[in-house]
């Protein structure tokens, strides 16, 4: 299978929960491992949650509070954070942050892909990203 070659320019924005990931690479690509490029601005992020793939956060601007298992931790430029798999975690900008979201094979794109296509998101319809999040096997703890 040939590599994958893209930029962040030529990526989809989407638009989920205040923040803008831009897929770099996906599953649907043929890799096992999803990356996307996350910004958005202070108070941004997703509530509790969990779902059956490891999750990687790496900050390259701002600062990122990553609450894993209920432990918090505050990411600054070159920080990286790593969700295993199955473990309640949330995170929420502290600043304008800009950082990498990296995750193991699942329904990460698939979702994100979906809920910015088909949830309203000015303000968020929770409930909508609830449902879409439900038939992704990710669950949220609100």
């Amino acid at each position: 299978m040939p590599g994958t070659i893209t930029t962040i320019d030529a990526s989809d924005n989407l638009f989920v929960l205040g923040e803008t990931l831009r897929p770099l690479l996906t599953n649907a690509m043929g890799s096992s491992l999803e990356i996307f490029d996350t910004s958005g601005p202070a108070g941004a992020g997703p509530p509790p949650h969990w779902h059956p793939w490891e999750e990687v956060y790496l900050v390259l601007d701002g600062e990122l509070e990553v609450i894993v298992d209920g432990e918090s931790h505050v990411l600054s430029p070159r920080g990286v954070a790593h969700v295993p798999a199955g473990v309640t975690h949330r995170y929420r900008n502290l600043t304008e942050a800009h950082f990498l979201t990296i995750v193991t094979t699942g329904k990460a794109a698939q979702f994100f892909t979906q809920v910015s296509n088909e949830v309203e998101m000015s303000p968020p319809d929770i409930s909508g990203v609830v449902r879409v999040a439900s038939s992704h096997d990710i669950e949220f703890q609100l």
